[in-house]
């Protein structure tokens, strides 16, 4: 009965059986899009897997991992139709890794590309998605070192960053743009750059020990409101974005004490706010707490409990810095990136609040010596 059963499951669960099927099918690994601003026509890239360069071996005949196909269509709809004309395989996009648009792009609005995207069970919007500074012909027609597939590549170094906020999420998905379209709070989306003067289109360019010669890099961030690019701000203001949203719980700090350089590594940072609507004027107190590790010391003092405190003290003291210029940077441009108005806060009073920052930091981890070498 029970080999019955495991036979009647086999026939009943859909897949792929055998390489022919496989190899019938056009499995796209990243989608990127661009649109002209004058006439609207979009230029759509997919860069489709090739199964036999991911299963290539040294010593046998080599053979690209993707190939990137461009189309250009007046709208999202029919660009999937457009693919068998030059793709010899289905068009497959459930296992696509990552969403690419070009900032021109971004600042015209994508709410259409993410209505698109929804509306069709096939795709995918908990997907990364990034924005490219770069021309998007060179990142799409780009390989990249150590990752032989430019999609994983991609995919890889999000979970690298992913592993230091709260429950290793990354606010970079597809669906995060979506679900903030409805919200006052802009979001902000990392930009991919690529480093080289030209595309590294065949693998040879990789042939070289300078891995980050032509490679792509993550810089700034894009500010995305109501689905539209409406800015950008650098690294230092986008990891405090993510720090003061209670989603990044690691971040390395330079800081100066007793005339030298000290760098911690803050962990566990924890961020807890309590508005106070009944005060005149309203308040939003933010109590941020932090541990402290000691990654690199050049005092000439011992490590002692004195030096312990005013370490705290300075982290505390830049850190609040920061927060006030990131406050004034919100009133400037307009950006409630602290998401103030979706607390039930109109539009026109969210920037009389006042806000107060309470930062407490506590040194646990010194290292092996108290004192430097002399």
């Amino acid at each position: 009965m029970r080999v019955f059963i495991v036979l009647l499951l086999l026939f009943i669960c859909a897949g792929c059986w055998d390489k022919r099927e496989i190899n019938q099918l056009a499995i796209v690994n990243i989608a990127g899009a661009d649109k002209d601003p004058k006439t609207g026509e979009l230029t759509a890239y997919y860069q489709v897997i090739n199964p036999t360069g991911i299963a290539s071996k040294q010593g046998g005949t080599s053979s690209a991992p993707v190939y990137t196909f461009k189309i250009n269509e007046m709208n999202f709809g029919r660009l999937a139709g457009r693919t068998s004309m030059i793709m010899p395989r289905q068009f497959f996009t459930p296992h696509i890794q990552c969403y690419i648009v070009s900032e021109s792009f971004a600042k015209q609005g994508i709410l259409e590309f993410i209505n698109f995207i929804e509306r069709d069970p096939d795709r995918r919007t908990n997907v990364d998605f990034v924005v490219t500074d770069s021309p998007l012909a060179d990142i799409m027609y780009s390989y990249t070192a150590l990752e032989r597939v430019p999609g994983k590549y991609i995919r890889s170094v999000m979970d690298m960053h992913a592993r230091t906020f709260h429950k290793h999420l990354f606010p970079s998905r597809l669906r995060d743009v979506a679900r903030a379209v409805s919200l006052s709070q802009p979001i902000i989306i990392p930009i991919l750059h690529y480093s080289g003067v030209q595309s590294s289109s065949k693998t040879d360019r990789l042939e070289s020990i300078q891995a980050s010669k032509n490679s792509l890099t993550f810089t700034d961030g894009a500010v995305f409101q109501h689905a539209k690019m409406v800015g950008r701000v650098e690294e230092d203001t986008k990891r405090l974005n993510y720090l003061l949203n209670g989603q990044l719980k690691v971040t390395s700090n330079t800081l100066e004490v007793n005339g030298s350089s000290v760098v911690v590594e803050a962990q566990d940072i924890q961020v807890h706010r309590k508005y106070e609507l009944a005060e005149s004027p309203p308040r939003l107190v933010m109590n941020i707490k932090a541990v402290l590790r000691v990654v690199e010391n050049n005092q000439t003092v011992p490590m002692n409990l004195e030096n312990l405190t005013e370490i705290e003290a300075a982290y505390n003291k830049e850190l609040k810095e920061k927060i006030d210029r990131f406050i004034t940077l919100t009133h400037e441009k307009s950006w409630d990136l602290l998401g103030i108005q979706d607390e039930g806060i109109g539009e026109e009073n969210w920037k009389n609040f006042e806000i107060d920052v309470l930062i407490q930091s506590t040194v646990e981890g010194i290292g092996n010596t108290s004192t430097t070498y002399q």
